[in-house]
């Protein structure tokens, strides 16, 4: 039996993280919460110790508070949406202690951070909260959070705002036209469908505060989210000469029957099954309704964030920089964009052939293949019309494909490379096709390069993590086993030649040799 045994009762471990030296600090505090919260859930032990740490709180030095304010808010986090279980009753007769504390802690430092996160949850005296919140100087996008996630969920009303709360409520600068598909939008959920949706906001919004203090407890003050680059907020992409795709035929296949497409100057044509596919604005639909509708299907309620004409710029402004932060455990932003295009450009290494940016989104990422390589090479392809709109807004010289990674719409061998860049996870539960499909695609020689994340091996990150309810993972956000990743490239015929990571974030350039 060690110091730090989960067995021994949670005033023995409380002990052994109070006094434990720096070096032994971590293990110590992860064995507390080991006895006290497991994958979301209190142990029998919790309420009893919930007192224990809240006087450990007032005579702690400010890392250990900020590592108990954490489990604090785990524990009452457990009992949600109830908000007056026996857990959140005993933290919250505490509350004017706990808005003292944070009135005096540094700002936006890890005690600050471990605080807000742990007020977040008692709406009960959200007044009281969010005037405290003012006093210490809480920004715009904190405020927004403890705003959202102090308000409890009323079932009478007709059109609440939901699915608009990552990475802040606020940046969500929609306009009135949006606004109105959003309430419409809303209108025609069932009521459970809301109730859920309204819920796994709350649990985003904790996630992302709590994965936010649980960083800044360690590490320091979190470095504010840069945008890496700015699609356009209403792009206008123009018509395509048709030359922009007959350059590339050879390597397009039709989706329904696999033979070869001819080009036109508003549609592709398959010669053996006599499909028809639309081209607009530079962008050709080649998803299995195309040749039927010229639209995408819904994927699920949350693809309808996917509509927004500004999702673009709102992907690249907001979502993304704080989306890599999140995931990289890298709240002081090492992977900017110069650090991104670099990677690019060293690890992208084409033979001949096109080279495809899939899940290229608004484009930020293809601008840098597309200097690396050369513009008159590439090819995006995404699911989502709305992303390709802002991207051909920025690349008109680069043809955009509607369709699926994990049937992608090439001949065997036809493509010199691929990238995939912070992309993978956005079809998620499709990545093992999608890889096995850029396998088949790209040539021998030729490369695929991918930046993702790993899951965390940290219980406590890990869960905050997967708290954020997203379009591709709605069940919660799961990230990669890098060895089952790598047996994916493996199996695809691929053969790793680089891999290196930045906190979570893992870059990977893998040879198709097989």
């Amino acid at each position: 039996m060690t110091d730090f045994d989960v067995d021994r009762p949670p005033a023995t471990l409380l002990r052994s993280f109070e006094n434990a030296p720096a070096h032994r600090l971590e293990a110590a505090y992860q064995h507390l919460v080991a006895a006290l919260w497991r994958d979301g859930q209190a142990t029998d032990a919790a309420i009893g110790a919930v007192p224990l740490l809240l006087t450990a709180m007032w005579r702690a030095e400010e890392r250990r508070k900020g590592d108990l304010a954490v489990v604090l808010g785990l524990l009452v986090e457990t009992e949600y949406p109830n908000t007056d279980g026996p857990i959140a009753t005993v933290v919250r007769s505490h509350l004017d202690r706990l808005l003292d504390l944070w009135r005096l802690a540094e700002h936006e430092n890890g005690l600050w951070q471990a605080l807000l996160y742990l007020l977040s949850h008692f709406p009960t005296e959200r007044s009281r909260i969010l005037d405290a919140a003012r006093e210490v100087g809480a920004g715009a996008d904190d405020l927004s959070r403890l705003d959202r996630s102090l308000r409890t969920f009323d079932p009478g009303d007709p059109a609440p705002t939901i699915g608009r709360v990552f990475p802040h409520p606020t940046a969500w600068d929609m306009d009135e036209a949006e606004l109105e598909f959003d309430r419409d939008w809303v209108r025609s959920l069932t009521p459970e469908q809301v109730a859920d949706q309204w819920h796994n906001d709350s649990h985003t919004i904790f996630g992302f505060t709590g994965a936010k203090a649980y960083w800044a407890v360690r590490n320091g003050r979190p470095v504010p989210a840069v945008p890496d680059s700015l699609a356009p907020r209403h792009p206008q992409p123009k018509d395509a000469e048709v030359g922009l795709w007959q350059r590339h035929a050879a390597a397009f296949r039709c989706p329904l029957c696999h033979s070869g497409l001819t080009f036109e100057a508003n549609q592709a044509l398959c010669a053996s099954c006599a499909a028809r596919f639309p081209i607009r604005r530079g962008m050709i639909d080649l998803t299995e309704t195309g040749h039927q509708s010229g639209e995408i299907r819904d994927e699920g309620l949350l693809f309808q964030l996917s509509k927004i004409s500004t999702m673009g710029h709102f992907v690249e402004a907001h979502a993304r920089p704080n989306f890599k932060r999140l995931c990289g455990f890298a709240w002081d932003g090492p992977v900017n964009s110069g650090v991104e295009a670099k990677y690019i450009a060293d690890l992208v290494r084409p033979v001949d052939g096109p080279v495809l940016d899939v899940a290229a989104g608004p484009g930020g990422w293809t601008i840098a293949l597309a200097e690396a390589v050369g513009s008159d090479r590439v090819i995006a392809l995404d699911l989502m019309p709305v992303m390709l709109a802002a991207l051909r807004d920025r690349l008109p010289s680069v043809p955009a494909v509607v369709a699926s990674a994990a049937t992608l719409p090439f001949g065997t061998g036809t493509l010199g490379a691929a990238m995939c860049w912070n992309g993978p996870h956005a079809f998620f539960d499709d990545t093992e096709a999608a890889i096995r499909e850029i396998g088949r695609c790209v040539r021998q020689g030729g490369t695929f390069t991918t930046y993702t994340f790993r899951d965390a091996t940290d219980p406590v990150y890990r869960h905050f993590v997967h708290s954020h309810h997203f379009p591709q993972h709605e069940h919660g956000l799961r990230m990669y086993d890098i060895d089952i990743f790598r047996n994916w490239l493996d199996q695809a015929g691929f053969t790793v030649r680089e891999q290196f990571e930045v906190g979570l974030a893992v870059f990977i350039t893998a040879e198709k040799t097989h």
